[in-house]
């Protein structure tokens, strides 16, 4: 019974704490806080600092690469199946080989030809295609990786530079000096 009593009695300790608490304290505004919350998540960053406008743009691009890298790898991988096919087919046909132990990959091979409208293609005509088309995916990936560090570099900015005075009484002034001219900026006045 005394436990129940004293658990009740914290508890209303508790809760009176919080109330009594200062709500018209601001909380600190914190350029790791949105940096880590940018690293975390794209665009929590931007949320954190209030400018809401830059999250789309964000997804955006991500979104955009991400399309590309999934297009592009889905392109990559039926023409790398289609090359090993035909690369293997071309040396079991020259005597080079055995057996093709791609066979399986026959019908991507099928698939492409029948895509294209092509009755025969080479694995010498296949191969630069696949190449670029790895490389196109890299960069895209690249890509998504400048837009991710991007965004997060943003936000860590834009926390530094909310708290930065743009008052009106900024100036510039030129001084003369014995060994030529320096530039004296004056904050505040």
């Amino acid at each position: 019974m005394d436990s129940k009593v004293l658990i009740a009695a914290f508890a209303v300790w508790l809760l009176t704490g919080s109330i009594a608490m200062d709500v018209t304290a601001q909380r600190e505004h914190s350029p790791r806080g949105a940096l880590v919350r940018s690293l975390a998540v794209p665009g929590w960053g931007q949320l954190y600092n209030r400018q809401y406008y830059k999250v789309p743009i964000v997804y955006a691009g991500l979104g955009l690469l991400t399309y590309v890298v999934l297009d592009t790898n889905s392109e990559y991988l039926l023409y790398r199946r289609a090359f090993l096919f035909k690369a293997w087919d071309e040396e079991v046909a020259n005597g080079q080989a055995d057996v093709n132990p791609f066979l399986n990959f026959e019908s991507h091979y099928v698939r492409l030809l029948t895509r294209e409208g092509l009755t025969q293609i080479s694995s010498g005509s296949l191969e630069p295609i696949r190449d670029n088309l790895r490389r196109n995916r890299d960069l895209a990936i690249l890509g998504m990786s400048i837009v991710y560090a991007l965004s997060t570099l943003d936000a860590y900015v834009s926390a530094h530079l909310l708290e930065f005075d743009i008052g009106d009484d900024l100036s510039l002034r030129v001084v003369p000096k014995a060994k030529g001219a320096s530039l004296m900026l004056e904050i505040g006045g």
